[in-house]
């Protein structure tokens, strides 16, 4: 999961692997529209030196990615950490820890060769024993790693440069998924003994362009230029990918929780950077001093229904009568932003991605027909008087929004409901405790996935119940083809079917945003990505 500027404290179990399925992070990728105020042409020559000060909504928690894979853990990870492949702006993995790759001709056999003289930042070298103990880790722990786990016969190193991955089948999304968050690759020295609630700061060791020089819990963290960084000699893909040039001495993540704040911090120069809430989108967009542009992927926005036996949306025809029901528009409204930030499609990857992006199913998504709902409902059993109950959180406003707009839509048709709010953590809590005692939920995902089985429809399944053979069949059909153009074929069939059974309900995809001084250049908008950018004197 996404979440759009914060992270609470603690994900619970079982919902908690389903809700990071598409993670962070991803921290995925692709990007927005890139803002004139900051083009290469007015950027100037690059200079060397300087602090960066980012505000961020929350502290880390932890700056284990596997363990905790939050927004903020995913965005200074990426600057302390690499995988074997990243992601460009395009969203096609390169190349990073990987010098070069070879398939067997059955496509069944990896092998990987390292790069020579990359380093961790304790100066110790890169070896294909730290490759082999961070992705067996990945693939026990990760929910994406657990989704390829059961393909993988062996995972062995050869030498110190070279890594064996043998598959049972083929897996066409692989290289994809090595590229997704929680495939980064940490010395095995430090992942002994690690708890399921992660590594500590000493853990926080990696091969990327900063390192770890302080984390004031709760008040903010510092990386700075690791020396001894070896970059790749590529063109800057963009992303995640490519050359890292590391022109800022030090970057301080600082934690500044209260919007107003953040704002007024902006504008006077406290900070450099931020990504605050929707609500303040339209001011910031409209002050000269602050340059504002959508930055990378997009978070995917869900009711989800519960397919448990005893719940008011086991049979089917109930949730496509939520569908009908539901005022999309209106509930889109309560999401914030406006046209700019939210787009109104049933899509469930985000348009940056065009290898797995869709439209099919977008007939169904606009449909609206309360009277027909009505009929569908009565047909599912769910009758006049009949009590729905919703469990939602105040954590994030537009869930609790979301909420009461579907009360109001169902009470115009005589089903009642009960609403239970919670802070984030305890909503994830409470339904993990009763798995029966819900009918609806409100969440948004990270629509910025390399892989469909990084798509809530398919991760959510143990959660709600809604886990499908046809879908997992279409799953494992996306896994066995060999060229983009059948790729994109299933992947339509799969949201089609995804529509069909409704899963989850998409609202609509939330674009991100960032806000930054004109003084920051080389910034591609690519969530808090900094290795390439530098503060203009």
């Amino acid at each position: 999961m996404n979440v759009l500027n914060s992270r609470p404290r603690r994900l619970r179990a079982g919902l908690a692997a389903a809700v990071t399925a598409g993670v962070l992070l991803l921290a995925g990728c692709g990007g927005g529209a890139a803002p004139s105020a900051n083009t290469a042409a007015d950027a100037g020559p690059p200079v060397r030196g300087g602090n960066l000060i980012v505000a961020v909504p929350t502290d880390p928690q932890s700056l284990d990615m596997v363990a905790n894979p939050g927004q903020v853990t995913a965005h200074i990870g990426n600057l302390l950490y690499e995988k074997l492949f990243e992601v460009d702006k395009e969203f096609a993995a390169r190349p990073m820890l990987v010098e070069t790759y070879e398939t067997s001709s059955d496509r069944l056999t990896y092998t990987f060769e390292l790069r020579k003289g990359v380093t961790f930042h304790d100066g110790s070298p890169l070896t294909a024993e730290d490759v082999v103990a961070s992705l067996q880790r990945w693939l026990k722990s990760h929910v994406t790693g657990q989704q390829v786990a059961p393909d993988v016969v062996t995972l062995k190193a050869k030498g110190d440069d070279t890594v064996l991955l043998k598959l049972k089948e083929p897996r066409y999304p692989l290289i994809d998924e090595l590229a997704s968050p929680g495939a980064e690759i940490y010395a095995a020295k430090n992942l002994e003994g690690v708890p399921a609630t992660g590594f500590t700061d000493k853990g926080a060791i990696g091969t990327g362009p900063y390192k770890l020089a302080s984390w004031d819990i709760g008040r903010q963290v510092v990386l700075e230029r690791y020396g001894n960084y070896k970059s790749r000699a590529d063109q800057d893909w963009g992303g995640q990918a490519g050359a890292k040039q590391a022109y800022l001495d030090t970057i301080t993540y600082k934690v500044v929780a209260d919007q107003d704040a953040l704002v007024n911090g902006l504008q006077t120069g406290q900070w450099q950077h931020a990504m605050p809430g929707n609500d303040q989108y339209t001011a910031l967009k409209e002050n000269a001093s602050i340059v504002v542009g959508n930055v990378a992927g997009a978070n995917q926005n869900v009711i989800i229904p519960n397919h448990a036996k005893g719940s008011k949306f086991a049979d089917v025809r109930a949730r496509q009568a939520l569908n009908l029901l539901m005022d999309k528009p209106a509930m889109n409204a309560a999401t914030g932003g406006g046209p700019d930030l939210t787009a109104a499609v049933g899509a469930m990857v985000s348009e940056d991605n065009p290898a797995l992006y869709s439209t099919v199913g977008d007939e169904v998504y606009k449909q609206h027909d309360p009277a027909k709902a009505k009929e569908l409902f009565a047909q599912a059993g769910v009758k006049a008087g009949d009590t729905v109950r919703i469990v939602t959180s105040n954590s994030y406003p537009q869930f609790a929004q979301w909420a009461v707009l579907l009360q109001d839509q169902l009470a115009q048709i005589d089903i009642k409901t009960k609403i239970d709010t919670y802070d984030f953590p305890t909503m994830l809590g409470t339904i993990n405790k009763d798995p029966g005692g819900w009918d609806l939920t409100t969440l948004f995902f990270n629509a910025a996935l390399t892989s469909p089985s990084q798509m809530p429809a398919v991760t959510l399944g143990a959660f709600n119940g809604s886990a499908s053979p046809e879908i997992a069949a279409l799953v494992r059909e996306y896994n066995a083809v060999t060229s983009p153009v059948q790729a994109k074929e299933v992947m339509d069939k799969l949201q089609a079917l995804v529509w069909e059974q409704l899963p989850v309900i998409t609202l609509s995809q939330s674009r991100l945003y960032a806000a930054w001084s004109p003084e920051l250049k080389g910034y591609d908008g690519f969530y808090r990505v900094f290795w390439n950018s530098w503060l203009k004197r």
